[in-house]
Protein backbone atom coordinates (compact mmCIF):
# COMPACT_ATOMS: atom_id res chain seq x y z
CA UNK A 1 0.00 0.00 0.00
CA UNK A 2 2.97 2.29 0.80
CA UNK A 3 4.34 1.24 -2.69
CA UNK A 4 1.14 2.14 -4.45
CA UNK A 5 0.58 5.57 -2.58
CA UNK A 6 4.36 6.65 -3.16
CA UNK A 7 4.32 5.81 -6.61
CA UNK A 8 1.37 7.22 -7.80
CA UNK A 9 1.36 10.59 -5.76
CA UNK A 10 -1.97 10.18 -4.60
CA UNK A 11 -2.79 11.69 -0.75
CA UNK A 12 -3.59 8.90 1.68
CA UNK A 13 -6.54 11.03 3.64
CA UNK A 14 -8.16 7.94 5.60
CA UNK A 15 -7.70 3.50 6.08
CA UNK A 16 -9.85 1.13 7.64
CA UNK A 17 -10.35 -2.05 8.02
CA UNK A 18 -13.28 -4.66 9.33
CA UNK A 19 -11.05 -5.34 12.59
CA UNK A 20 -10.45 -2.19 14.45
CA UNK A 21 -7.14 -3.22 16.02
CA UNK A 22 -5.95 -3.78 12.27
CA UNK A 23 -7.19 -0.74 11.07
CA UNK A 24 -5.40 0.99 14.26
CA UNK A 25 -1.90 -0.26 13.16
CA UNK A 26 -2.42 0.27 9.45
CA UNK A 27 -3.16 4.35 10.68
CA UNK A 28 -0.23 4.49 12.60
CA UNK A 29 2.21 2.88 10.57
CA UNK A 30 0.68 5.24 7.39
CA UNK A 31 0.18 8.07 9.57
CA UNK A 32 -3.32 8.52 8.52
CA UNK A 33 -6.53 9.05 9.77
CA UNK A 34 -8.36 5.66 10.78
CA UNK A 35 -11.79 5.65 9.57
CA UNK A 36 -13.80 3.47 11.43
CA UNK A 37 -16.07 1.52 8.74
CA UNK A 38 -16.21 1.60 4.58
CA UNK A 39 -19.70 3.58 4.68
CA UNK A 40 -17.65 6.43 6.04
CA UNK A 41 -15.28 6.11 3.75
CA UNK A 42 -17.85 5.87 0.77
CA UNK A 43 -19.69 8.76 2.03
CA UNK A 44 -16.29 11.14 2.41
CA UNK A 45 -16.15 14.40 0.39
CA UNK A 46 -12.75 14.40 -0.19
CA UNK A 47 -12.54 10.96 -1.65
CA UNK A 48 -11.62 10.80 -5.01
CA UNK A 49 -10.62 7.11 -5.63
CA UNK A 50 -11.53 4.16 -3.09
CA UNK A 51 -9.46 1.57 -2.96
CA UNK A 52 -10.61 -2.33 -1.53
CA UNK A 53 -7.02 -3.89 -0.82
CA UNK A 54 -8.61 -6.48 1.35
CA UNK A 55 -10.02 -9.55 0.41
CA UNK A 56 -12.88 -10.06 2.34
CA UNK A 57 -16.80 -9.79 0.73
CA UNK A 58 -18.92 -6.62 0.90
CA UNK A 59 -22.43 -6.53 2.27
CA UNK A 60 -24.94 -5.93 0.02
CA UNK A 61 -25.78 -2.42 1.38
CA UNK A 62 -22.15 -1.36 0.84
CA UNK A 63 -21.40 -2.72 -2.50
CA UNK A 64 -24.64 -0.30 -3.46
CA UNK A 65 -23.52 2.84 -2.00
CA UNK A 66 -20.62 2.83 -3.48
CA UNK A 67 -22.63 2.11 -7.04
CA UNK A 68 -24.49 5.02 -6.07
CA UNK A 69 -21.97 7.55 -4.75
CA UNK A 70 -20.12 6.87 -8.00
CA UNK A 71 -16.42 7.24 -6.94
CA UNK A 72 -14.33 5.64 -8.95
CA UNK A 73 -13.53 2.67 -7.47
CA UNK A 74 -10.76 0.09 -7.44
CA UNK A 75 -10.05 -3.75 -6.03
CA UNK A 76 -7.34 -6.37 -5.77
CA UNK A 77 -9.97 -8.81 -5.64
CA UNK A 78 -12.40 -9.55 -8.48
CA UNK A 79 -15.70 -8.40 -7.64
CA UNK A 80 -18.67 -9.57 -8.30
CA UNK A 81 -16.61 -12.79 -6.75
CA UNK A 82 -19.27 -15.19 -7.85
CA UNK A 83 -21.48 -16.02 -11.47
CA UNK A 84 -24.49 -16.30 -8.69
CA UNK A 85 -23.33 -12.20 -7.44
CA UNK A 86 -23.74 -11.26 -10.88
CA UNK A 87 -26.94 -13.10 -11.34
CA UNK A 88 -29.04 -12.10 -8.57
CA UNK A 89 -27.77 -7.93 -9.63
CA UNK A 90 -26.16 -7.82 -12.76
CA UNK A 91 -25.21 -3.57 -11.54
CA UNK A 92 -22.52 -5.36 -9.74
CA UNK A 93 -19.73 -6.05 -12.39
CA UNK A 94 -19.62 -1.85 -12.05
CA UNK A 95 -19.12 -2.07 -7.85
CA UNK A 96 -15.39 -1.64 -8.77
CA UNK A 97 -12.03 -1.88 -11.45
CA UNK A 98 -9.89 -4.98 -10.64
CA UNK A 99 -6.26 -3.77 -10.73
CA UNK A 100 -3.84 -4.23 -12.09
CA UNK A 101 -4.87 -6.23 -15.28
CA UNK A 102 -1.96 -7.15 -17.54
CA UNK A 103 -3.79 -5.72 -20.52
CA UNK A 104 -3.00 -2.30 -18.96
CA UNK A 105 0.41 -2.99 -18.24
CA UNK A 106 3.41 -0.50 -19.69
CA UNK A 107 4.63 -3.61 -21.27
CA UNK A 108 1.53 -5.01 -23.06
CA UNK A 109 0.39 -1.29 -23.44
CA UNK A 110 3.31 -0.43 -25.44
CA UNK A 111 3.21 -4.10 -27.47
CA UNK A 112 -0.13 -2.99 -29.16
CA UNK A 113 1.00 -2.53 -32.39
CA UNK A 114 3.07 -6.10 -32.03
CA UNK A 115 0.00 -7.61 -31.50
CA UNK A 116 -1.89 -6.17 -34.44
CA UNK A 117 0.92 -7.47 -36.89
CA UNK A 118 1.24 -11.08 -35.08
CA UNK A 119 -2.33 -12.63 -37.21
CA UNK A 120 -3.75 -15.63 -35.71
CA UNK A 121 -2.48 -16.83 -32.32
CA UNK A 122 -1.56 -20.51 -32.13
CA UNK A 123 -0.17 -21.05 -28.74
CA UNK A 124 0.18 -18.65 -26.14
CA UNK A 125 1.98 -19.26 -22.74
CA UNK A 126 0.90 -17.34 -19.63
CA UNK A 127 2.55 -17.22 -16.07
CA UNK A 128 1.68 -15.11 -13.29
CA UNK A 129 3.18 -15.33 -10.02
CA UNK A 130 2.79 -13.45 -6.65
CA UNK A 131 2.73 -13.53 -2.71
CA UNK A 132 0.32 -13.93 -0.93
CA UNK A 133 0.62 -9.82 0.09
CA UNK A 134 -0.09 -8.51 -3.15
CA UNK A 135 -3.70 -10.51 -4.03
CA UNK A 136 -4.88 -14.22 -4.02
CA UNK A 137 -4.72 -16.70 -6.41
CA UNK A 138 -8.34 -16.12 -7.43
CA UNK A 139 -7.18 -12.64 -8.62
CA UNK A 140 -4.15 -13.86 -10.72
CA UNK A 141 -6.74 -16.55 -12.83
CA UNK A 142 -8.99 -13.78 -13.02
CA UNK A 143 -6.05 -11.62 -14.69
CA UNK A 144 -5.15 -14.73 -16.79
CA UNK A 145 -8.75 -14.87 -18.13
CA UNK A 146 -9.18 -11.79 -19.24
CA UNK A 147 -5.71 -11.97 -21.10
CA UNK A 148 -6.98 -14.78 -22.79
CA UNK A 149 -9.91 -13.94 -24.01
CA UNK A 150 -8.60 -10.73 -25.35
CA UNK A 151 -5.75 -12.66 -27.39
CA UNK A 152 -8.03 -16.26 -28.15
CA UNK A 153 -11.29 -15.75 -27.65
CA UNK A 154 -13.47 -17.83 -26.11
CA UNK A 155 -12.22 -21.11 -24.22
CA UNK A 156 -13.69 -24.14 -25.83
CA UNK A 157 -12.18 -26.93 -23.02
CA UNK A 158 -9.76 -26.42 -20.13
CA UNK A 159 -8.43 -29.05 -17.96
CA UNK A 160 -6.86 -27.77 -14.49
CA UNK A 161 -5.12 -28.74 -11.38
CA UNK A 162 -4.21 -27.14 -8.39
CA UNK A 163 -1.24 -28.18 -5.80
CA UNK A 164 0.39 -26.51 -2.98
CA UNK A 165 -0.96 -25.98 0.67
CA UNK A 166 -4.96 -27.21 0.37
CA UNK A 167 -5.52 -30.82 1.17
CA UNK A 168 -8.43 -30.39 -1.71
CA UNK A 169 -9.47 -27.73 -4.28
CA UNK A 170 -11.56 -25.59 -2.36
CA UNK A 171 -15.77 -24.48 -2.45
CA UNK A 172 -15.69 -21.04 -3.74
CA UNK A 173 -12.82 -19.23 -6.14
CA UNK A 174 -12.35 -17.01 -3.00
CA UNK A 175 -10.74 -20.14 -1.44
CA UNK A 176 -8.03 -20.78 -3.96
CA UNK A 177 -4.46 -20.69 -2.66
CA UNK A 178 -1.16 -22.63 -4.18
CA UNK A 179 0.03 -22.99 -7.66
CA UNK A 180 -2.67 -23.88 -10.41
CA UNK A 181 -2.17 -24.83 -13.91
CA UNK A 182 -4.25 -24.61 -17.18
CA UNK A 183 -4.16 -26.30 -20.28
CA UNK A 184 -7.32 -24.51 -22.70
CA UNK A 185 -8.33 -24.72 -26.21
CA UNK A 186 -9.40 -22.39 -28.05
CA UNK A 187 -11.47 -22.31 -31.76
CA UNK A 188 -9.50 -21.66 -34.95
CA UNK A 189 -6.47 -23.97 -34.17
CA UNK A 190 -5.19 -22.29 -30.48
CA UNK A 191 -4.21 -23.49 -27.50
CA UNK A 192 -2.97 -22.26 -24.22
CA UNK A 193 -1.18 -23.18 -20.93
CA UNK A 194 -1.18 -20.96 -18.25
CA UNK A 195 0.99 -21.05 -14.69
CA UNK A 196 -0.13 -19.32 -12.08
CA UNK A 197 0.51 -19.18 -8.03
CA UNK A 198 -0.09 -16.73 -4.80
CA UNK A 199 3.31 -18.63 -3.40
CA UNK A 200 5.86 -17.47 -5.15
CA UNK A 201 7.34 -14.93 -3.21
CA UNK A 202 7.72 -12.53 -5.70
CA UNK A 203 5.84 -10.65 -8.85
CA UNK A 204 6.07 -11.51 -12.36
CA UNK A 205 3.51 -11.16 -15.07
CA UNK A 206 4.72 -13.03 -18.80
CA UNK A 207 3.24 -14.18 -21.86
CA UNK A 208 4.26 -15.67 -25.05
CA UNK A 209 2.58 -15.53 -28.06
CA UNK A 210 3.46 -17.96 -30.74
CA UNK A 211 1.94 -17.51 -34.47
CA UNK A 212 3.54 -17.86 -37.93
CA UNK A 213 4.82 -14.84 -37.92
CA UNK A 214 7.69 -15.49 -35.23
CA UNK A 215 6.89 -15.50 -30.72
CA UNK A 216 6.02 -12.56 -28.79
CA UNK A 217 7.15 -12.42 -25.54
CA UNK A 218 5.67 -9.76 -22.96
CA UNK A 219 6.21 -8.88 -19.46
CA UNK A 220 5.06 -5.78 -17.05
CA UNK A 221 8.63 -4.12 -18.08
CA UNK A 222 8.42 -4.69 -22.14
CA UNK A 223 8.41 -6.78 -24.51
CA UNK A 224 10.53 -8.48 -27.05
CA UNK A 225 9.66 -9.82 -30.83
CA UNK A 226 11.76 -12.68 -32.92
CA UNK A 227 11.43 -13.86 -36.29
CA UNK A 228 10.62 -17.63 -36.66
CA UNK A 229 14.36 -17.47 -37.95
CA UNK A 230 15.41 -16.11 -34.38
CA UNK A 231 16.17 -12.30 -35.75
CA UNK A 232 14.96 -9.74 -33.38
CA UNK A 233 12.17 -7.45 -35.16
CA UNK A 234 11.24 -5.32 -32.47
CA UNK A 235 11.69 -4.80 -28.22
CA UNK A 236 11.34 -2.27 -25.99
CA UNK A 237 12.39 -2.57 -22.55
CA UNK A 238 11.64 -0.20 -19.17
CA UNK A 239 15.38 0.38 -17.65
CA UNK A 240 13.88 0.02 -13.94
CA UNK A 241 11.40 -2.84 -13.02
CA UNK A 242 8.30 -2.03 -12.01
CA UNK A 243 7.10 -3.06 -8.61
CA UNK A 244 3.10 -4.24 -7.96
CA UNK A 245 2.30 -1.06 -6.58
CA UNK A 246 3.32 1.01 -9.20
CA UNK A 247 1.41 -1.57 -11.19
CA UNK A 248 -1.75 -0.76 -9.20
CA UNK A 249 -1.21 3.06 -9.35
CA UNK A 250 -0.87 3.07 -13.40
CA UNK A 251 -4.28 1.37 -13.70
CA UNK A 252 -5.62 3.69 -10.82
CA UNK A 253 -4.58 6.63 -12.91
CA UNK A 254 -6.10 5.22 -16.45
CA UNK A 255 -9.67 4.85 -13.80
CA UNK A 256 -9.23 8.00 -12.46
CA UNK A 257 -8.84 9.98 -15.92
CA UNK A 258 -11.60 7.77 -17.78
CA UNK A 259 -9.00 6.13 -19.85
CA UNK A 260 -11.10 3.28 -20.44
CA UNK A 261 -14.32 4.73 -21.14
CA UNK A 262 -14.10 3.78 -24.89
CA UNK A 263 -12.94 0.43 -24.22
CA UNK A 264 -16.10 -2.09 -24.09
CA UNK A 265 -17.08 -3.64 -20.62
CA UNK A 266 -15.48 -7.02 -19.59
CA UNK A 267 -17.52 -10.09 -19.86
CA UNK A 268 -18.00 -10.36 -15.95
CA UNK A 269 -20.32 -13.51 -16.39
CA UNK A 270 -18.02 -15.09 -19.07
CA UNK A 271 -14.83 -14.32 -17.02
CA UNK A 272 -16.54 -15.76 -13.86
CA UNK A 273 -17.42 -18.76 -16.00
CA UNK A 274 -13.92 -19.58 -17.31
CA UNK A 275 -12.77 -19.26 -13.15
CA UNK A 276 -15.34 -21.20 -11.89
CA UNK A 277 -14.75 -24.36 -14.61
CA UNK A 278 -11.42 -23.87 -13.31
CA UNK A 279 -12.23 -24.96 -9.95
CA UNK A 280 -14.17 -27.40 -10.94
CA UNK A 281 -11.98 -29.24 -13.27
CA UNK A 282 -9.62 -29.17 -10.37
CA UNK A 283 -12.22 -30.75 -8.22
CA UNK A 284 -13.06 -33.69 -10.64
CA UNK A 285 -10.10 -34.01 -12.21
CA UNK A 286 -11.27 -33.91 -15.47
CA UNK A 287 -12.06 -31.09 -18.20
CA UNK A 288 -14.49 -29.10 -18.00
CA UNK A 289 -16.32 -26.40 -20.58
CA UNK A 290 -17.08 -22.56 -19.51
CA UNK A 291 -19.94 -23.01 -21.83
CA UNK A 292 -21.66 -25.73 -19.50
CA UNK A 293 -20.44 -24.14 -16.29
CA UNK A 294 -22.48 -21.12 -17.19
CA UNK A 295 -25.53 -22.96 -18.25
CA UNK A 296 -25.78 -24.77 -14.98
CA UNK A 297 -25.24 -21.89 -12.89
CA UNK A 298 -27.73 -19.59 -15.05
CA UNK A 299 -30.78 -22.10 -13.89
CA UNK A 300 -33.40 -20.79 -12.00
Amino acid sequence: MRDMVRRSGFDLVGIGSAKSADAAALGQALDVETVANLRDAILRDDVQLLWLAASESLEADERRLIRQQATPTISIEPRPGSIGQLQSDPAEADTARFVPLMRHSPGYRAAQEVFEQLGNRQCVNVSFRSGPSEGSLFARLFDAVDLLEALCGGVEMMDAALAGPLSAPPESLGGLHGHLTLNMRFSGNCCACVALSDCAGSWFRGVTVLTEAGCLRVDDQGFEWISPDGEIIDSHRQKKRATPGELIALHAMRVLENLQATEPPPDHAKLLAVCEATRLSCRTGQGETPRKMLEMLSRP
